[in-house]
C-alpha cells in the first residue's frame, strides 16, 4: 500500500496491508435485520433509508451523462480504496493491494493487483481491461492523475502496471488516483459500453471534436432496466425501481469486497428520498422519515430541532467557496477592477460569514485569499502571509482603484469609463442562493449594480457553466488535504476555464477560448504587487511540489502558487471552509462509534455499508 518512505518497497506495502486488513476484520461484518419503512409510523425490516438529489423518475443511468443518481452513484460504483485519516491508511477495495519500486523516479513501475470477487450488475466479471479503460478515459479528459504518469498496461486479468512519469510524493498521486477526501474516485467505467467513445476520443483530432463526442456522451441515456442489461454498476446495491418519491435500490445478491459479501448486508433494500435543501432534510428527520442523511448544511437554529434518536459526524467537504470573475468579460478582464471589487467583499466578510445558512460550528473564516485553507495557509505561508494582498482597504480603496481606471462615481452609482453604468451579474444555483444574493447587495450597496440571479442546479450546470454565461459566479476552490497541491492543480490548471484568468493577467501563454496547454504567466515578486514582472511557469511549480520529499522542497513553490493566486484575483477565496454533517439514527440502527474509523467519512450512506453496518437496535 501507501508507504511514508518509497525505499521500503514491497515488504513494506504488504505488511501495510496485512495491518489495513487486521484492522478491518477487527471490525467485523454485521448482522442486520431491520430497519424503518417508508413513512414515519410504520416499519419495513428490510430498507435503510437514505437521500438523493434528483428526481427519482427523471434518473439517466449513464454515469457519464446527465442527470445521474449523484451521491448514490458511492453506493452504484465501486471506489478503488478508501483514506482513513486518523488512522493514515488505505482500506482496499477495488484495488487489493499496490507496491512502489525501491526507487520511485521516472520511468519506475507501480503493480496494482485488483481484488478478483467484483463483477458489474450483469455477471461479468471487473477486469484490469475495465480498470485501464478508466485510466485511458481519465487521460484524454486531462485527469490531474496524469500529470503522475507516463503510462498504463494491463497485465493480467487482474493486474495493472502503471509507469511512473517522475520522481513523486506517492501520498500526492494516490490521492489523485483514489480521491484522498470527500470524492472518492468512482470506478464506473465499463470498456464494453463505453469502449467506442474512449477510441473515439483518443483518435479526435481537435478540442472541438472531443467536446462533440462528450457532448453526444452526456445526452446519451440509459434507463432503468438497461442498468441491468448493461451491467452499469459495481457496487452493494442496484437501481430497481424509481417512482416520482422515491429510488429503491436492491442488494447486489454478487456483491463482494475484501472485507464483506452480499450476504453479511442483511437489509435488502435501499430506499433514496429527493431531499433538497435544509429545510426539506429538517422535515425528514423531525418526521423519522430517513435513517441516513448527506452533507447537510443546517443552520444553529435547524440543528437545534434534530430530534435526540440522530447524531451527526462533522467533515471538512473541502477548504471552501470563492466568488469568481469571468475574465472573459470587460471590466472584469482589468487586474485592478478585481481588487476593487475584493476589497469591497472583503470589509463586509462578516457579513457574508453571517448571513451564510450554516450553524457556527461548521462554518470558518478564511481571511487571506490565497487557495487555501487557513489552517493551511498558517502552516505553509508562515510570515510570508503578512506579504500577500489583505484586500482591507474597504470602500476607499476600492474607489481610489476605481478611478485609477477611469471610472466615475455619479450620485452613488459607478459608470465605466465609456460612460455605461458598471452593472454585473452574479448567476449560480439555489443551494447558493444566500450568499449570491447577499454579495450581490454588496456590491450593488457600493455603486455597482448587481443583479443575483438564482436557477435550478440542472440549469446550472448544464447552461450557466459550460455557456460561461455569468461575471460573478460562486465556485469550490483550494483544499483541506495536508499538501495543497489537487487544489492548484485543479483551480489553475484543470477548471482555468471557470475565471479564464490568463486574460485577466499578463500572460505568456496564449489562450485558445476556452484554455491553454501551458500556464506561463507574468508575475512580480512576492509581496511586491507593482513590482518588475517575470514569467513564472505555473506547471514547472506544481511538479517540484509533486517530485518533492519534505516541506522544505516543496514550501517555495506551494508559496509561489498561493502569491500568484492572491495577485492575480481572479477568484476571491476561499473566504469560508464548509465544515460538512452527516446524520444518522440511532434509535432502531447500532452503528460503529461516531469517533471510530468507519464513521470518519463524507458519507455514511454509504462507507458503513461495505463494512457491514449498520445492524439494528436490540
Amino acid at each position: 500500500m501507501s508507504a511514508d518512505n518509497p525505499g521500503d518497497g514491497g515488504e513494506r506495502a504488504a505488511s501495510h496491508r496485512r495491518q489495513v486488513l487486521k484492522g478491518i476484520a477487527g471490525a467485523g461484518a454485521a448482522s442486520l435485520a431491520g430497519c424503518f419503512g417508508s413513512g414515519s409510523d410504520s416499519s419495513d425490516s428490510s430498507r435503510l433509508r437514505v437521500e438523493m438529489g434528483n428526481q427519482p423518475n427523471q434518473i439517466n443511468y449513464n454515469p457519464y451523462g446527465q442527470q445521474t443518481p449523484g451521491v448514490l452513484n458511492k453506493i452504484i460504483f465501486e471506489q478503488g480504496a478508501r483514506w482513513y485519516a486518523d488512522e493514515e491508511q488505505w482500506v482496499p477495495l477495488l484495488v487489493e493491494n499496490w507496491e512502489y519500486p525501491s526507487t520511485v523516479q521516472s520511468g519506475a513501475t507501480v503493480r496494482f493487483d485488483l481484488y478478483d470477487g467484483y463483477t458489474w450488475f450483469n455477471g461479468d466479471s471487473y477486469t484490469a481491461e475495465d480498470f485501464v479503460g478508466q485510466m485511458r478515459w481519465r487521460k484524454v479528459n486531462n485527469d490531474g492523475v496524469w500529470e503522475f504518469l507516463d503510462g498504463v498496461e494491463q497485465t493480467g486479468e487482474h493486474t495493472v502496471e502503471m509507469t511512473l512519469a517522475e520522481k513523486i510524493d506517492t501520498r500526492l498521486f494516490e490521492n489523485a488516483l483514489f480521491g484522498m477526501g470527500d470524492a472518492p474516485t468512482n470506478w464506473k467505467f465499463k470498456f464494453d459500453v463505453f469502449r467506442d467513445y474512449l477510441e473515439r476520443m483518443e483518435s479526435a483530432e481537435s478540442d472541438e471534436d472531443r467536446s462533440a463526442i462528450l457532448q453526444e456522451l452526456a445526452e446519451t441515456s440509459f434507463s432503468l432496466e438497461e442498468v441491468k442489461e448493461k451491467g452499469l454498476g459495481n457496487g452493494p446495491f442496484i437501481p430497481s425501481e424509481a417512482t416520482a418519491n422515491q429510488l429503491l435500490l436492491e442488494k447486489y445478491e454478487d456483491y463482494e469486497n475484501p472485507h464483506i459479501s452480499a450476504d453479511d448486508i442483511e437489509f435488502d433494500t435501499m430506499e433514496a428520498l429527493p431531499l433538497q435543501g435544509p429545510q426539506e432534510k429538517l422535515r425528514s428527520l423531525r418526521n423519522n422519515e430517513v435513517d441516513a442523511l448527506h452533507n447537510v448544511a443546517f443552520n444553529s437554529s435547524q440543528a437545534n430541532q434534530i430530534p435526540d434518536n440522530y447524531e451527526s459526524v462533522r467533515f471538512y467537504s473541502h477548504s471552501g467557496e470563492s466568488i469568481s470573475f469571468n475574465c472573459r468579460r470587460a471590466p472584469l478582464d482589468n487586474q485592478r477592477v478585481r481588487w476593487a471589487l475584493s476589497n469591497v467583499l472583503r470589509a463586509r466578510h462578516d457579513t457574508l460569514m453571517q448571513n451564510l445558512p450554516l450553524s457556527d460550528v461548521n462554518k470558518e473564516a478564511v481571511n487571506l485569499s490565497a487557495g487555501m485553507s487557513q489552517p493551511l495557509i498558517n502552516e505553509w505561508l508562515g510570515d510570508v502571509k503578512d506579504q500577500f494582498m489583505q484586500f482591507d482597504g474597504g470602500t476607499e480603496r476600492a474607489a481610489e482603484l476605481l478611478r485609477g481606471e477611469g471610472f466615475t462615481r455619479e450620485d452613488g452609482t459607478w459608470y465605466k469609463p465609456n460612460g455605461e453604468q458598471f452593472t454585473l451579474t452574479f448567476r449560480d444555483a439555489g443551494f447558493h442562493s444566500n450568499r449570491t444574493q447577499t454579495a450581490s447587495r454588496i456590491l450593488s450597496n457600493f455603486g455597482v449594480e448587481t443583479e443575483a440571479i438564482i436557477v435550478e442546479a440542472t440549469t446550472y450546470f448544464g447552461q450557466t457553466i459550460p455557456q460561461r454565461n455569468y461575471d460573478l459566479t460562486n465556485w469550490w476552490v483550494g483544499q483541506s488535504a495536508p499538501l495543497p497541491y489537487e487544489g492548484f492543480q485543479n483551480h489553475l490548471i484543470n477548471e482555468a476555464w471557470v475565471t479564464a484568468y490568463p486574460l485577466g493577467v499578463p500572460s505568456a501563454s496564449e489562450w485558445n477560448g476556452e484554455g491553454t496547454s501551458e500556464f506561463i504567466m507574468e508575475v512580480p515578486p512576492i509581496g511586491e504587487p507593482e513590482g518588475e514582472l517575470r514569467e513564472v511557469n505555473l506547471r514547472d511549480h506544481l511538479q517540484a511540489i509533486a517530485r518533492g520529499q519534505s516541506k522544505e522542497e516543496q514550501r517555495p513553490h506551494i508559496q509561489e502558487l498561493a502569491w500568484f493566486w492572491n495577485w492575480m484575483d481572479a477568484s476571491w477565496g476561499p473566504w469560508t471552509l464548509y465544515i460538512a454533517s452527516e446524520y444518522y439514527d440511532t434509535g432502531d440502527w447500532s452503528w460503529p462509534d461516531a469517533d471510530s474509523s468507519i464513521m470518519q467519512t463524507p458519507s455514511v450512506q454509504d462507507w458503513p455499508v461495505r463494512q457491514g453496518y449498520p445492524t439494528p437496535s436490540e
